[in-house]
């Protein structure tokens, strides 16, 4: 059987080599590519559909449409390259054509010689003389002209011809595998770039050996006091490109050794132990925070607080409370019981509440309890009266349970006012006020805006948990967000 290779607008296909020469330029393609573009030169001018390409190209298989959309992308990405792009013509709704002029040229398997050659896209001549040849190259033997003399009637003769194109295709591919070893040795020698460090992206790092909830809660308030004061963007998931490292562990002295270290400069910038106790925890860990905002911001000056709850027995208290989100991903009820206490302590404190509230909901959304939403109202409630009028909060986080409770009922202007006086309280939102700016913007039927949010939230804190809240937090999103989420 006959070899079958297409002449497009002077670009030869090589179906058998997969691949497009024109004068010394070659492109190489995937085999699927290949039998896709020759299924279209071979039917030059005609509209095809999805459903019809995967019938001929893929034969049928069980391939989606995707599938063929993404050859398409593909195979005009290697056109633009050879400045064909036009070849592919998209007729909306309908499907695609090669909108060019084809030649469809028939090899000889055994000789190499070409057979025959005709226009699809016009009438079949055997006049091949007013056909222009095709530039001569090392791999086109096969579609050379025969010499328009009378062919030889010995059959010395034919295989001299034979035995000459083999001798001159030996020493042409011992001349690329020669130049494609020493391309392969020069590479080697090259230095892969390296990666290329964020200087305000920071790890958070905490050691599991000594992992304490007292450990993960100090974390979280170095991390929001990072969020809060400076332009940099800190992370418990570890961060390839991450600038800085700021690792927490306990020592043998019972300790609390906290170290800033530049992975660019590879230097220590801060590093300090710290021993807390119920009377002294509030002054060394404002302490810290400010020494640790000072390293960051080379003119920070003004030394203020970063600690919302300054009674020592109840910041202590609050040290010791467990996470929300357990190293499983399973929520914890036990964290609502516990800071309940605390706030039996101190009824009137709003950030307690405030945070009472936040992890209440969180849980809720992501336990599907709808049943109890009840008690979250009642929570609400009991934040919403303990503010005073007229009172300036200290704390962002109240602003942002403050904006949720009035989400979940409907008031739209007020969880926005809420929202603009927490992002006055920080240098930049953090991923659940992100949330809250998406879900605000959904309800307000501003679905890119929402979308840009959602990412951003993705962004700071890659997890499953923020994804189920960008899905199902007050409302199911009508956003695909797994359409915006990064890759990590």
């Amino acid at each position: 059987m006959a070899w079958v290779n297409y002449k497009i607008n002077n670009w030869l296909l090589i179906t058998t080599e997969n691949c497009l020469y024109k004068s010394g330029q070659n492109y190489i393609i995937e085999p699927r590519i290949t039998k896709l573009l020759a299924f279209l030169a071979k039917h030059q001018g005609i509209v095809f559909t999805r459903d019809e390409l995967i019938e001929n190209v893929w034969d049928g298989a069980v391939v989606s449409e995707q599938v063929v959309t993404q050859s398409i992308f593909e195979l005009r990405k290697t056109l633009k390259k050879m400045d064909e792009d036009h070849w592919i013509v998209t007729i909306p709704k309908r499907g695609y054509k090669l909108d060019i002029d084809v030649q469809q040229i028939y090899v000889d398997p055994n000789t190499g010689f070409k057979l025959e050659e005709f226009h699809s896209s016009h009438e079949h001549t055997n006049d091949t003389s007013s056909h222009a040849s095709f530039p001569a190259g090392p791999m086109t033997r096969a579609f050379n002209e025969t010499s328009k003399e009378a062919p030889s009637s010995t059959t010395t003769s034919s295989n001299n011809v034979k035995w000459n194109h083999w001798f001159f295709d030996i020493c042409i591919l011992t001349m690329l595998l020669i130049t494609l070893v020493f391309i392969s040795w020069s590479n080697e020698k090259i230095t892969p770039p390296t990666t290329i460090l964020n200087p305000r992206l920071i790890n958070i790092e905490l050691a599991q050996q000594s992992s304490t909830n007292q450990l993960y809660s100090i974390a979280k308030i170095i991390k929001n006091a990072l969020f809060k004061s400076t332009n940099y963007i800190s992370s418990f998931s570890e961060q390839p490109n991450a600038g800085k490292t700021l690792s927490l562990y306990v020592n043998q002295q019972h300790q609390l050794h906290i170290e800033l270290f530049n992975n660019i400069s590879k230097t220590v910038m801060l590093q300090q132990n710290l021993h807390l106790d119920s009377k002294n925890s509030y002054i060394i860990i404002d302490s810290f925070l400010n020494k640790l905002i000072q390293s960051l911001n080379y003119n920070h000056q003004q030394t203020q607080s970063h600690i919302t709850l300054t009674n020592p027995t109840i910041l202590y208290g609050y040290l010791e409370l467990p996470s929300v989100i357990n190293n499983d991903g399973h929520t914890n009820i036990n964290y609502i019981k516990q800071i309940s206490k605390l706030i039996k302590l101190s009824p009137k404190n709003s950030y307690l509440l405030a945070q009472r509230y936040l992890a209440y909901a969180i849980i809720l959304t992501i336990n599907n309890k709808v049943t109890s939403m009840p008690t979250l109202m009642n929570y609400g409630k009991v934040l919403v009266k303990s503010i005073t009028p007229n009172q300036q909060l200290v704390s962002s986080e109240i602003y942002d349970a403050l904006a949720l409770n009035d989400l979940y009922q409907g008031n739209l202007t007020a969880a926005e006012h809420y929202l603009s006086l927490a992002a006055l309280q920080s240098q930049q939102n953090t991923a659940l006020r992100y949330i809250l700016l998406g879900k605000l913007s959904e309800l307000t039927h501003q679905r890119q805006q929402a979308n840009e949010y959602y990412s951003m939230a993705m962004y700071l804190s890659p997890s499953q948990e923020t994804l189920q809240l960008c899905q199902k937090l007050v409302f199911i999103s009508e956003i695909n967000i797994a359409e915006v989420t990064p890759p990590h």
